[in-house]
């Protein structure tokens, strides 16, 4: 099990899916001492964790993470409808769900592939590169942002998303602060179709909060989701002469790397005051649960031969985008981009994936897991 201590260690193991398996043993939902959280890991439990009321995305006592909470980058993490419950962040959450909901995507699918053709890999190095940086660039697109600060605001979301790990450095967490204000400064002052266009009744800064927001997750969901996809067709015997005679099975291998191999592995959900009831189990007020998206996909429950990597799966389920109020507006779109973006890869690229997967190394994290092609040190 690859040494793997805990269900957190567990999103950047190179195969972390025979732990989660021994977890899912274990019990759907358990208590663990040494970290001091609930862990959910059926689906059955996830799925309950996910929709129940009374259970939160933040601690009560600490709506933005102590470290950035002084700073710009905390005040954008204060505004975001995906970190934050209440009213004013259901109105948010709302209003991004109507503005996605009107996304072109025929004309994502199109600006995806001419980013990711313009930007094809050549080796290792860009192909890390490359799987961040096509997603960022066709959502800014997408979000109206005008393709001379484009790339600026594609480097600045990227600082921005230190803010978002409990593992960044203090000089990480300052760019990240200094990143932040620049990117409200910019789509406070109208750059994009969508920073001009503040939904009514909604304050102005929460709806930049949130378009930053929408990028920062792409650098972690979808950037995952396509890097892993990129792993699935080097690592699946036939997959990668599958998709090169017939691209249309290129859906179904995004789909089934969201089940197989999620970019999110966990996600976490807090008690508040009157505390919560799960399967039985009685969530104290403070207590915290882990929820591992991950483990519960290769529940054999909702997935027969949850192991095995099925194009062409019969009633697929995965729980990568979450359920319930914050379940991900996104989906849709995450995998078009993916799907997109992997129609411009070539043999050399799925060869690069291969040298990856004898020594596979994964961005550091708590929950997502990103593959990194060629791995270096992180200041």
């Amino acid at each position: 099990m690859n040494d793997i201590s805990d269900p957190v260690q567990a999103a950047t193991a190179p195969d972390p899916y025979p732990y989660y398996t021994a977890l899912r043993a274990a019990g759907p939902l358990y208590y663990d001492e040494r970290l001091k959280l609930w862990v959910a890991a059926g689906s059955a439990a996830v799925c309950a964790v996910l929709q129940h009321p009374a259970l939160f995305v933040r601690p009560a006592a600490e709506p933005v993470p102590r470290a950035i909470a002084d700073t710009a980058a905390g005040a954008v993490f204060g505004g975001l409808a995906r970190m934050n419950d209440g009213a004013a962040h259901q109105a948010a959450r709302r209003a991004l769900q109507g503005r996605l909901a009107e996304i072109d995507t025929l004309r994502l699918t199109q600006c995806t592939r001419e980013h990711a053709a313009r930007c094809r890999p050549a080796n290792a190095p860009a192909l890390d590169a490359w799987v961040v940086q096509v997603p960022l660039l066709a959502m800014a697109e997408s979000l109206g942002v005008p393709q001379p600060v484009r790339q600026e605001v594609v480097a600045l979301v990227q600082d921005f998303v230190a803010c978002l790990s409990p593992l960044s450095s203090p000089q990480r967490l300052a760019l990240a602060a200094e990143a932040a204000q620049a990117l409200v400064e910019r789509f406070g002052a109208g750059i994009g179709s969508w920073a001009g266009q503040v939904p009514g009744g909604l304050p102005a800064g929460v709806w930049v909060a949130n378009l930053v927001g929408l990028l920062s997750q792409t650098c972690d969901a979808t950037a995952g989701l396509l890097g892993n996809a990129v792993v699935a067709l080097a690592r699946e015997p036939g997959a990668w002469a599958a998709v090169s005679a017939e691209p249309a099975l290129l859906r179904d291998v995004v789909d089934e790397v969201a089940r197989h191999d999620p970019a999110i592995q966990n996600t976490r959900r807090y008690a508040h005051a009157q505390g919560a009831e799960i399967l039985g189990r009685h969530i104290e007020p403070g207590q915290a649960v882990l929820v591992l998206l991950a483990a519960a996909n290769r529940d054999a429950a909702v997935n027969p031969q949850p192991d095995a990597f099925q194009l062409g799966r019969i009633g697929r389920r995965h729980h990568g985008f979450g359920a319930g109020v914050h379940q991900c507006p996104g989906q849709a779109l995450a995998a078009a981009i993916a799907e997109s973006a992997l129609c411009a890869l070539t043999q050399a690229d799925i060869d690069a994936a291969r040298g990856f997967l004898r020594r596979p190394v994964y961005r550091a994290s708590v929950n997502a897991r990103v593959p990194q092609f060629h791995p270096q040190e992180t200041p």
